[in-house]
This record gives C-alpha cells, sequence and structure tokens, in this order.
C-alpha cells in the first residue's frame, strides 16, 4: 500500500520549490533521513521484480502479519522514483526548517512517530471498513512526512512555498506543470492535504477497498502532528520567534517600533527573564524614542545570557548597551565574565575597554587588578601599543603593592 505525496488533490496539484525562511541551523537528521531513503531506494532499483517483491514483503508493514522491526522499516522503502520524490522534496523544503526550530532530537521523535500513528489509524479503519487492504504491504514516509506537516503548519505558520502547479489530464499519467510559479501559505497545503485525504479515504471506506495509495495512514500521520502542536507550546513559540524575527526591521521604522514593542511586551509578560526578548524590546525603545528603561533591560539580558551558559549571545547585548549608553558598566563579576568572553570571542578591542571600564568603576576589586594584566596583554599583542602596556602595569604595581600579580609585572615590564 503506497504512502503517496500527500499534496495532489483532484487533478489538480503542487510541486514545492522553496520555502521562504532561512534556517537557523543545520538540519543533519533531515539531511540524514534523505540520506537513507535515498540510498535504500538506490538498492531497491539494483533487485530483480521478485526480489523486490520479497524485500516488500519482509520490511513492508502487513497488517495481518505484524513485524516489530516492519514498524519503522516499511518507512524508508519507496515504490517508485515519482513516489521516492515527492516524499523527499517535501521532508527537504519542510522537514529543514521544522528541526531547525524544535530541535533534531525531537523532529526525529517526530517523524517516527508520524509512521506509528500513520500504521495505527490505518489498521483501525482497514479492519472496521476496508478488510481486503489488511495483507497489503504498507510502504513509504508519507506517515512520517504528514506528521512534519501538521506540527510546521502550525510552528511556522507564516511559512510560504513557492510551488509550481500541476494539471492532470486525461489519459497522461504524470500531472504537467503550469509555468507559473506561485508564493502559498504553507498551512494552505496542510488544509488541501486534509481535505484530500479525508475525500479519498472515505470514498476508499464507501467502495470497501483502497484504490492503492494509504490514505488513512496520510490522516494518522497528519493528525499526529497536529497533536504535536497541541500538546507543546507550538503556536506560542512561532509567536516569539516572528517577534524576534520581526524587531530588527520595525526599529527602522518609528511607528512600526511602537506596535512591535506591544507585542513583545506581551511576550514579556508571560517570561519576564527571556533575554533575548528583553534585547529586542530594548531596542524597540531605543528605535521609538524612549530609552528610559534600556539600560536595564540590556543589562537584565546580559545577566540571563551568561546564566544561560551563552557567552556569544550575552557579548552581542553588552556592545549593543555600549553602543546605546558608552558610559555602563555592569556588576563587578559580570563585567569580568564579559571582558573574558569578549576576549575568548576575539574581540579584543571591544574587551580591553571592558577590562579599561572594570578598572575606573571597581578600583577596589580583586578583579581590577586581573583587568589591568589583561588589559595590558590586549594593549600589546593585539594593539602593539607597548607604552600603553607599560602604562597599565605600572598602574598595578602603584595602585596594588601587594597584589598577586606583582611579580608577573615586573617580569613583563623587564622584557620590554
Amino acid at each position: 500500500m503506497l504512502c503517496a505525496m500527500p499534496f495532489p488533490v483532484f487533478q489538480l496539484g503542487a510541486l514545492p520549490l522553496k520555502t521562504d525562511r532561512t534556517l537557523r541551523a543545520v538540519p543533519y537528521v533531515t539531511y540524514a533521513l534523505c540520506f537513507v531513503n535515498l540510498a535504500v531506494f538506490l538498492g531497491q532499483i539494483s533487485l530483480t521484480p521478485s526480489a523486490l517483491y520479497q524485500v516488500q514483503q519482509q520490511w513492508g508493514f502487513i497488517l495481518t502479519d505484524p513485524r516489530p522491526a516492519a514498524l519503522f522499516t516499511h518507512g524508508f522503502l519507496h515504490a517508485d522514483i515519482f513516489h521516492l520524490t515527492g516524499n523527499l522534496l517535501l521532508l527537504w523544503l519542510v522537514g529543514t526548517v521544522l528541526e531547525s526550530g524544535i530541535g533534531g532530537i525531537l523532529f526525529l521523535l517526530l517523524y517516527f512517530a508520524g509512521l506509528l500513528a500513520a500504521i495505527l489509524l490505518y489498521a483501525v479503519i482497514g479492519q472496521a471498513c476496508m478488510p481486503a487492504s489488511m495483507g497489503v504491504p504498507l510502504i513509504g514516509a508519507s506517515g512520517a512526512i504528514a506528521g512534519v506537516t501538521g506540527l510546521a503548519a502550525f510552528r511556522y505558520y507564516r511559512l510560504r512555498v513557492l510551488t509550481l502547479p500541476l494539471l492532470g489530464v486525461p489519459g497522461v499519467p504524470v500531472p504537467l506543470p503550469v509555468p507559473v510559479p506561485l508564493w502559498v501559505p504553507f498551512w494552505g497545503f496542510a488544509v488541501l492535504f486534509a481535505a484530500r485525504e479525508m475525500v479519498a479515504g472515505v470514498g476508499d471506506i464507501l467502495s470497501g477497498a483502497s484504490g492503492g495509495v494509504a490514505h488513512w495512514a496520510h490522516i494518522g500521520g497528519l493528525l499526529l502532528g497536529v497533536l504535536a502542536a497541541a500538546l507543546t507550546r507550538a503556536v506560542p513559540d512561532a509567536v516569539r520567534e516572528y517577534a524576534l524575527e520581526d524587531s530588527p526591521r520595525a526599529a527602522a521604522d518609528v511607528a512600526q517600533a511602537k506596535r512591535k514593542r506591544r507585542e513583545v511586551e506581551r511576550l514579556l509578560w508571560d517570561h519576564p527573564d527571556d533575554p533575548e526578548l528583553l534585547e529586542a524590546l530594548a531596542g524597540l525603545l531605543l528605535a521609538s524614542g524612549t530609552p528610559e528603561r534600556c539600560r536595564d533591560l540590556y543589562r537584565k539580558a546580559i545577566t540571563h545570557f551568561l546564566a544561560q551558559g551563552k557567552p556569544e549571545r550575552a557579548a552581542i547585548s553588552y556592545l549593543n548597551l555600549l553602543r546605546a549608553f558608552p558610559d555602563s558598566v555592569l556588576a563587578v563579576r559580570e563585567q569580568m565574565r564579559m571582558a573574558l568572553s569578549l576576549e575568548e570571542l576575539g574581540h579584543a578591542d571591544d574587551a580591553l575597554d571592558a577590562y579599561c571600564l572594570l578598572t575606573e568603576h571597581y578600583p577596589d576589586s580583586d578583579d581590577a587588578q586581573t583587568a589591568l594584566v589583561r588589559a595590558a596583554q590586549l594593549s600589546l599583542r593585539h594593539r602593539h601599543d607597548p607604552a600603553e602596556a607599560e602604562r597599565l602595569l605600572r598602574l598595578l604595581l602603584d595602585r596594588y603593592p601587594a597584589s598577586p600579580w606583582r611579580q608577573l609585572a615586573l617580569s613583563r615590564l623587564e622584557e620590554q
């Protein structure tokens, strides 16, 4: 029983070409799944018809002869090149987007859960209404891809897909392309998919036998994706992600910045310690001409980024803070951590400035001594300014005669 590509609707179809979304992470799991499906198919085409039949009987899922391994292996078998291409194209385009949003582990769990849900619903409907289909092997990845479709329609509700319309012509076995590519919302694909499969599935029930495509398996995968969206924070996560993406663009226009600011403030009401939202709100307040809270928002964002072990993101917030408020300084320990992070990330000039701010604002702290030594090193190695390095080392010796860095400072002065 084939799990075909889920987009043809009656005599119309759509070939997805690309999405309008830039990936935020490399979707290794999706790439691996595509590779495995392709590799298995290349192995299939080298088989004789009788050998291929045996493979489908052995590794496809048969409801009257269920085998545990076939619960998963059936999803890597495909009937022909069109079956494979339709599935892999959609997995490549939409799976990559979804995986970059929810992470590889959750994506893989969703993928295999979609296969299981597809079998479960197909088994229930087949047992009750289509007993003639119970002995036919179920093959194809469409159940899993339907699950991806169901969740992606909610998680990325603004996702658009560039599609090439296909037109089914009587007597022609393959739909013909209509040379007018269109950008359409992905949720529209999901709705068309659900409508088409429901109509075809009911038709199978009325006829008592499937027409060769496991429509109820597709519906089972899709329902699993919708259930996953309902049980997780799919829509709230999407709202947050879109708000963060829109904020930099909105900051270029005062009116848009004010509107987007209200949206981000509503999100922060539920998540007051979200550092990305804090950073976004600070930028929007600056753009809308109300900078009073910005300094505190940036500082709070930095604190939470550091607490989450994200020094790179903390560095971005810190540099944004300094651009808006050049005289700003963090608490002494955070200022030191920020300076060290900037140095490790290769921002030598910014790190040097951060060390100098620490020594100016917290001269009585132990960290000020360390900051002077590291500032001297940066002045010498990165700015090639031995005079400034010598000044900082002598300041350390004069200001802190009992400093544990005293001997190191003396040896560095002798080397110069």
